[in-house]
């Protein structure tokens, strides 16, 4: 690689991190109908919502599409594929223009590995380029569970015009690309959910049966959900679930009932103490010590995406698992990442709260069961309340805010923060042998699996990664690292 090409991976990386999790203004009118309950599978167009017409973009400049997968899909079952998506798209206040976006789409290769669940990512533009912040976030369990999942260009400034937009970076690729504006983007995304139900025309799902449409948005892409939620949401009647993760302008109430569940998952950057509504469709997640923007974010961007925008070719699975496995640091191993305010530096695990979260979103919106209330954070006046560490009370308590090994400045930049380790001396005045250190973790990710925050595939990892604390004991207290004998509890579903 040149030193001019090294310095451009360098650039794209650092400029993805940095953009992950930024804020802009909240939607209009929040005081339009609610949601009702819309139907389910394939469907024919409901009135109101037209089928857009999807073709296949040629192959450019690059000969794949900005911000695709920066991971090898084979080897998981999976495929991927871009579209381009042109229609005609309506605002709220009845004018209407003409447009053409695009989606990719990873879907399982066959009907087999698939669970039949769509998840419509509204990737976050702030940064004036886009970040599907929640199909990184729940990488693994979507690919675990079969889950397609989709990155929607729903917004303008994702496709142009900084030099990590689709126009610019691959003006060839991306030539028939038009979007008349924001006031248009709820209706395009109704209509790339219905593309994503119907199977007709050139069908993005290649046949495979769609159940459900689930849809998902972080901090200002959160904002827009909400928008969606209450003022478009009842008569497009497409999508069946909803994320709302991170939503800049907190909002835990709904001008009218809600028809479909709503889960909203907020981190300490968006803890206020007001009430939310008592709507049995709505279910609030707030994650202890959790960060605007991660650790588990800025990893993959700047060691996944980074390389793939430059052209790299996609990572095998053994670096994807190298790659996991950097991110998944939450703060056992001190690191200079942590250091680094909204890069990386924050690493209470969001990640696991997010795939729980999709996972109980996707089990209420499948057998009409919600999943139980949980915990509010607790504040002191108006801020939240800190413990002896300076780690957050309350809320939902993954096992390292619950046996820490670290300070969570999880708000000390505002949308980032840092990690702080504790020394190798406070870390065995807590915890006088590794052993006692594990046993604790044990017990803590038991209550988290059995409370329905943390899924079981995650607690085993989890446990694994305990056992990366031993070499920082002398050896007579090294104890024995058992993460291969544990069995995690029943799975809380209720």
């Amino acid at each position: 690689m040149t030193s001019a090409r090294s310095l451009g991976l360098l650039g794209a990386a650092l400029g993805l991190a940095l953009g992950v999790g930024m804020l802009t203004s909240p939607p209009g009118d929040a005081s339009a109908p609610a949601a009702t309950t819309p139907v389910g599978g394939s469907v024919a167009a409901p009135a109101g919502v037209p089928m857009p017409t999807l073709t296949r973009p040629p192959a450019g400049v690059h000969g794949h599409p900005l911000w695709d997968s920066w991971h090898e899909l084979g080897s998981f079952g999976y495929r991927e594929d871009e579209y381009l998506v042109s229609g005609t798209a309506r605002a709220l206040d009845g004018t209407t223009a003409p447009y053409t976006t695009r989606i990719i789409v990873t879907r399982p290769r066959d009907e087999r590995r698939s669970n039949g669940t769509v998840l419509l990512d509204w990737v976050n533009v702030t940064a004036q380029f886009e970040n599907a912040v929640d199909t990184l976030e729940a990488r693994e369990l979507l690919l675990r569970e079969g889950w397609t999942y989709v990155h929607v260009s729903a917004q303008k400034a994702g496709l142009c015009c900084s030099p990590l937009t689709p126009q610019v970076w691959d003006s060839v690729r991306y030539a028939a690309i038009d979007h008349p504006g924001d006031e248009y983007a709820a209706d395009i995304f109704s209509q790339v959910a219905l593309a994503l139900r119907a199977h007709q025309g050139l069908d993005p799902m290649r046949g495979l049966t769609v159940k459900r449409v689930i849809a998902a948005g972080q901090s200002q892409s959160a904002d827009k959900l909400y928008g969606y939620v209450t003022q478009w949401q009842e008569q497009a009647q497409v999508i069946d679930g909803f994320l709302i993760h991170g939503n800049g302008t907190v909002r835990k109430t709904f001008p009218a009932p809600l028809g479909v569940p709503v889960l909203n998952l907020l981190s300490d950057r968006e803890a206020e103490p007001a009430a939310p509504t008592t709507d049995p469709r709505y279910r609030l997640w707030e994650v202890a010590a959790t960060a605007h923007s991660d650790f588990f974010i800025g990893v993959q961007s700047v060691e996944g995406n980074g390389p793939r925008v430059v052209d790299q070719p996609a990572a095998d699975r053994a670096r994807y698992a190298e790659v996991i496995d950097h991110a998944d640091n939450y703060g056992q191993v001190p690191d200079p990442l942590h250091a680094t305010c909204t890069l990386a530096g924050a690493t209470m695990p969001m990640h696991y709260a997010t795939s729980a979260a999709l996972h109980q979103l996707n089990r209420w919106v499948r057998t009409g069961k919600p999943p139980a209330r949980t915990p509010r954070y607790r504040f002191d006046g108006a801020a939240l309340a800190k413990d002896e560490h300076g780690n957050t009370l309350g809320g939902i308590r993954l096992p390292p805010v619950e046996v820490p090994v670290a300070r969570y400045e999880s708000t000390l930049c505002d949308l980032g923060g840092i990690t702080v380790p504790f020394g190798d001396a406070e870390l065995r005045s807590l915890y006088p042998t590794f052993d006692r250190y594990q046993r604790l973790m044990g017990r803590a990710t038991d209550r988290a699996v059995r409370r329905g925050w943390l899924l079981p595939p995650d607690a085993r990892d989890l446990m694994r990664r305990v056992c990366a604390v031993r070499p920082r004991y002398p050896t007579a207290l090294r104890g024995t690292c058992r993460a291969d004998s544990y069995d995690p509890p029943r799975f809380a579903t209720r």
